[in-house]
């Protein structure tokens, strides 16, 4: 009997955690039809990429990516190339068109056909368990030169699509989709263009997820949607985002739950109320507010003004007074004076965010805002990204002084030989901290380890120092 065919996928995720979901959905179905997924390129027949195509630097990260893998094609170190995702969505014809080594280009779909399109780019018979993908006839048919063309990689998102996915990330820590796609009309944002009008999943679901995740280990559910406070109200099913707090506080095994992508136009005393009553809720909200000056907000149609975002921070603080508040800042929008910089500027210093990531103005194609006047210029939106990163570190470090000498729970992410040779350097997080875009805590441990001190962890340490945006700790009893 001769040796089955190999079949084995390297995933590559680019660009947010709900593209990340996208993958694990891609993970599983692939993992379900027998196929192998493999962690680097060089072990794999095929590469898949799933793209982002949010702003120019994420599509430039993504075509060069494409690029990478079909020059390993090229040198006969692929048998084939599969990219899927977010810039796919916006561009396929013109991808297929400029890149037609690549086999097959998918749009966004529930993925459940991608099995299928590997098979057919390895010239292999269709699997058993999604012989034509389960949505077939649904919208996203990949495009590209070769027998995959066509087929269908899978149909329209159920509230149930996310179940059976493979996780990508540690097993102690998982993001937990909320829905899809978004009602906002801001004015800078293509996400609507892309992913289309809001589509929550059903509480059961999400609980559902949840349970399954804890099953497998997780500890830690970051909560993540364009816009996590908008969360059930196309249901009309008479709850939204703090009562699936209140359900994932009932279960078991789930420690901490994050929320991050809350709206400040739509925060209400209902989930300030969940913060602070759901015992494993983790007091940290993340409230993207993008501007601090009244005619940008309007100008970006964010629905919210400077009194309305000082009435949120207050609510927040009162509700939860040790609460961790994050937001994202964006400079250089059409029409920012220097007088509205400095409006932003000035809020900033009196709402003291603990968390604050700021990102220039991106142009994007069939948005309101690629047509206003009043464009800023890019060495200039630079320089006032870079003031207010400068403010926030200095804010930061002020705070993480005065974390010194605190003893506090962290989840542990990883250990590793210390890079300076002193035994082992335990990486972990804080409640105030959530996972890729907050610090970390960094624990030496003797040679040997320490009883209980590994990965999905929770343990005791007490903070020594600072270093740069991360706190210095040791092991505490």
């Amino acid at each position: 009997m001769s040796a089955p065919p190999s079949r084995s996928v390297c995933l590559v995720s680019l660009g947010c955690s709900k593209n990340l979901v996208d993958s694990e959905v891609m993970a599983g179905h692939l993992g379900r039809s027998g196929i192998q997924l493999v962690t680097e390129p060089e072990d794999a027949d095929v590469v898949v990429v799933n793209t982002c195509g949010f702003i120019h630097e994420a599509r430039q990260e993504s075509v060069d990516t494409i690029l990478q893998y079909v020059e390993l094609k090229r040198r006969g170190e692929l048998a084939g190339v599969v990219v899927t995702g977010c810039l796919v969505q916006l561009h396929q014809a013109e991808l297929a068109e400029e890149i037609p080594e690549v086999d097959a280009f998918l749009g966004l779909s529930d993925y459940s056909g991608v099995p299928s399109i590997v098979d057919a780019v390895l010239g292999h018979g269709p699997g058993a368990i999604c012989p034509a993908g389960e949505g077939s006839g649904g919208p996203a048919l990949a495009v590209g030169p070769g027998a995959a063309a066509g087929l269908s990689g899978g149909g329209d998102k159920g509230g149930d699509a996310d179940l059976g996915r493979a996780l990508l990330t540690p097993p102690h820590t998982a993001y937990l989709r909320l829905g899809e796609g978004c009602d906002h009309i801001c004015a800078f944002c293509a996400i609507p263009h892309i992913r289309g009008k809001l589509r929550s999943k059903p509480l059961e679901v999400l609980v559902e997820e949840a349970s399954a995740m804890a099953q497998l280990g997780t500890v830690e559910l970051t909560l993540v949607a364009e816009d996590s406070t908008d969360y059930g109200k196309d249901l009309k099913l008479g709850y939204g985002l703090a009562e699936l707090l209140r359900a994932l506080g009932e279960v078991e095994g789930i420690r901490w739950v994050r929320v991050m992508y809350a709206h400040p136009a739509t925060i209400d005393q209902g989930l300030m109320t969940a913060l602070a009553e759901v015992p494993n809720v983790v007091p940290y909200l993340d409230m993207p507010v993008q501007h601090g000056d009244a005619a940008v907000l309007k100008a970006m149609r964010r629905g919210t003004s400077p009194e309305r975002i000082r009435e949120v921070v207050a609510m927040a603080r009162a509700a939860v007074p040790q609460i961790t508040l994050r937001t994202t800042i964006l400079t250089g929008f059409p029409g920012e004076t220097e007088a509205g910089f400095e409006q932003l500027q000035t809020l900033l210093a009196e709402l003291a965010f603990d968390r604050v990531g700021c990102f220039t103005f991106s142009s994007e194609q069939g948005t309101e805002a690629a047509g206003l006047p009043g464009a800023v210029p890019a060495d200039v939106a630079r320089a006032r990204q870079a003031a207010v990163m400068k403010a926030q570190r200095a804010r930061l470090e002020a705070a993480n002084k005065a974390r010194v000498g605190q003893i506090e729970l962290l989840l542990l992410d990883a250990v590793i030989p210390h890079p300076e040779g002193r035994g082992l350097l335990a990486i972990g997080r804080s409640e105030r901290d959530a996972p890729e875009v907050d610090g970390q805590v960094l624990v030496t441990l003797p040679a040997e380890g320490l009883p209980g001190w590994q990965p999905g962890a929770f343990v005791r340490a007490k903070t020594t120092g600072i270093q740069g945006y991360d706190l210095v700790a040791l092991p505490a009893p």
